[in-house]
């Protein structure tokens, strides 16, 4: 009986240490892809013009759209690049409108990817949308669009109030309502072309109705949109955060 006791204990012992074992590479895994995915990230905006301080805005625009062409070479499904100025929020925005949510998991090369890459709704083009819908994925320690849910802090908007975006030009766009709304309450991402003006001043009007606080921005019926959306897992899977600017 103690024999099989003492045997038992083993056991346990070495499938405790299995699985320790295991769960060890798994994280190291996880953080050697984290680092290989950031990296990515990190040199494509190490190439952007834009980063150099005090570069004329003719340089960034002429440079960062030489950098999405060249992008672009790599992947047709680049269209742009999406930024917030002094934020980590920096990255090329991917479209497919054959596959929509393909970059939900990939990245920009189309290998799988748990970050995946901000990407432009399937309904949404670029030329002809009253609003820009861009998704991307709320990764813990505030990575990918993770730091978006830092708009709550009213201070955090005083300091990021407008978005960036660099296609063939850079449009600027003026934040003008941030919020946390659950996507049975407020099907935000429905609108993309309005068909009147009633539609658009009762859709500007729910945005703000529902926003965090008063930004002092109130969009005017023909203005161009932007909407930035992540999850808000804190508040549960069906809870989404999004930032909404108009272009100036």
């Amino acid at each position: 009986m103690k024999r099989i006791k003492l045997l038992l204990k083993l056991l346990l012992l070495v499938l405790f240490v299995a699985n320790l074992v295991l769960v060890t590479k798994l994280v190291y895994e996880d953080e050697q892809t984290q680092r290989r995915v950031e990296k990515k990230f990190d040199d494509i905006r190490q190439s952007f013009v834009g980063d150099i301080t005090g570069a004329p805005d003719e340089v960034y625009i002429d440079g960062s759209v030489t950098v999405i062409k060249d992008l672009r070479a790599q992947n047709s499904d680049v269209i742009g690049y999406m930024s917030i100025p002094n934020s980590t929020i920096a990255y090329p925005v991917m479209q497919s409108p054959d596959e929509p949510d393909f970059y939900l998991n990939h990245d920009i090369n189309k290998e799988y990817s748990f970050y995946g890459t901000p990407y432009l709704s399937a309904y949404c083009t670029l030329q002809e949308s009253d609003n820009l819908i861009i998704y991307g994925h709320n990764i813990n320690g505030g990575r990918m669009f993770g730091q978006l849910l830092q708009y709550k802090n009213k201070e955090f908007f005083e300091n990021h109030k407008e978005i960036e975006f660099v296609t063939s030009k850079k449009d600027i766009y003026r934040i003008f309502a941030v919020f946390s709304v659950s996507i049975n309450d407020f099907e935000y991402w429905k609108f993309v072309m309005a068909k009147n003006e009633g539609e658009y001043k009762e859709f500007i009007s729910k945005a703000t109705g529902h926003s965090c606080f008063n930004t002092g921005v109130t969009p005017s019926y023909g203005d161009k949109l932007i909407t930035l959306s992540t999850c808000d897992n804190a508040r549960g899977n069906n809870y989404r955060f999004v930032v909404m600017g108009v272009k100036k």
